[in-house]
C-alpha cells in the first residue's frame, strides 16, 4: 500500500490494548495521548485508490461480506451497504471508505470489528469471538455462535453488578501466568426486547445496527476495567446442544481433552482468512489458552426466567 494513499491518522485511541491512530474520529473508544507508536493506522481511502487495487471486487455480492486476499497479500473487505477497506499485508494500515448513507455509529462499529480483526490476524495474532464481563474483579468470557445468547446473558449480568470488558472481539495477552482480556469499545449489541428489559435507560441512547438487526448502546453506568487488565478466570461455551430436551435444566460441565481445542478453534475470529500457517497458529493458540484458562460448557433454557440461576452458576465458575 503506497504511502501516498495513506496519509496520517490524526486521532489516537486505545482499543483492545493497542494504540490505533485514525483519520476518522471514533466515538466508542478511549482517546489515547501517550507516546506509543500506533499498532494500526486507519485512513480515508481515495476512490481511485480502491478502484485501482480492488477492480472487479467493489460491487455488492450475494454474501453480505466480501473478504478477498489480493495479489500482494493485502486484504480487501466489503460489508454490503456499510464500508469497504483494504488492509495492508502486514496488518498495520487500513484504508477505508463508508458506503452509501450508513449512519456513523454503524460504520464505526463494523469498521472497528472487521478491520481490526483482519489487522490482528495479519499481524500474527488470534482473537476470539466472545463477550467478556468482569465479576468480582475477575473476568469470564462467553463463547458461542451468533444467536447463542452471549449478549443477552451479558446484559443481565450487567444488571447484577458486572461490568462490560468487551463485546464480539476478545484479544488477550499472556503476562506471567495470567491471561489478560483487553477492553474493547464501550458498547453492547442487543435485540430490542433484551435491551428494553435489562438496560432501558442505555437503550434509549442506542443506535440501530442494520447489519446485525440489533441496537448498539454503551452501558456507561458500569465502571470500565482498568487498562492493566482483569485476569480471565474462565471461558464458557454457550453452543452446547446437549440432549434433545425441550427445556433443559441449567447445567455447567468442565470441558476436557480435545473438546477444548475444538471450541477454541471454532471461536477464533476472521474465519474467512485461511492459510496453512494460520491453521498451525490457531492450534498453538488454542493449546496455550486451553492450558491457561478453564473452559466450561453451559446449557440452560433460553428464556429470561432462567437467567438468575444461570448467573449463580457463572459466579460459581468464577469463584472456583
Amino acid at each position: 500500500m503506497p504511502d501516498s494513499a495513506l496519509g496520517c491518522g490524526g486521532h489516537k485511541y486505545r482499543i483492545y490494548g493497542l494504540v490505533v491512530e485514525s483519520e476518522l474520529p471514533l466515538t466508542s473508544v478511549e482517546s489515547c495521548d501517550n507516546g506509543r507508536a500506533p499498532a494500526v493506522t486507519i485512513i480515508r481511502a481515495r476512490d481511485d485508490f480502491l478502484e485501482e487495487r480492488a477492480a472487479g471486487l467493489r460491487q455488492d455480492c450475494e454474501e453480505w461480506i466480501r473478504h478477498t486476499v489480493l495479489a500482494d497479500g493485502s486484504l480487501y473487505i466489503r460489508v454490503n451497504g456499510v464500508f469497504e477497506a483494504i488492509v495492508a499485508s502486514d496488518g498495520r494500515r487500513v484504508a477505508s471508505r463508508k458506503l452509501a448513507t450508513v449512519d456513523d455509529r454503524t460504520f464505526e462499529a463494523n469498521l472497528v470489528n472487521f478491520a481490526l480483526t483482519a489487522s490482528l490476524t495479519l499481524q500474527g495474532e488470534e482473537c476470539l469471538h466472545a463477550t467478556v464481563v468482569a465479576l468480582g474483579g475477575r473476568a469470564i468470557g462467553l463463547l458461542g455462535p451468533s444467536g447463542s445468547g452471549k449478549s443477552t446473558l451479558s446484559a443481565f449480568l450487567l444488571t447484577q453488578g458486572a461490568s462490560l470488558v468487551t463485546d464480539d472481539l476478545l484479544r488477550v495477552t499472556f503476562p506471567g501466568d495470567e491471561v489478560v482480556p483487553h477492553p474493547g469499545p464501550r458498547r453492547l449489541k442487543l435485540f430490542d426486547d433484551s435491551a428494553q428489559r435489562f438496560l432501558p435507560d442505555a437503550s434509549r441512547q442506542g443506535s440501530f445496527n442494520r447489519l446485525s438487526g440489533k441496537t448498539m448502546f454503551g452501558p456507561r453506568d458500569a465502571p470500565a476495567p482498568n487498562e492493566s487488565g482483569t485476569s480471565l478466570s474462565a471461558l464458557v461455551w454457550l453452543g452446547d446442544e446437549g440432549s434433545a430436551e425441550s427445556r433443559p435444566s441449567v447445567s455447567v460441565r468442565q470441558v476436557t481433552g480435545i473438546e477444548r481445542v475444538k471450541i477454541l478453534t471454532r471461536s477464533t475470529m476472521d474465519i474467512r482468512y485461511a492459510s496453512p500457517e494460520r491453521l498451525e497458529r490457531q492450534l498453538r493458540f488454542a493449546e496455550r489458552m486451553a492450558r491457561a484458562v478453564s473452559i466450561f460448557a453451559l446449557r440452560y433454557p433460553r428464556d429470561y426466567a432462567a437467567l438468575p440461576e444461570v448467573a449463580e452458576a457463572l459466579r460459581a465458575v468464577v469463584a472456583a
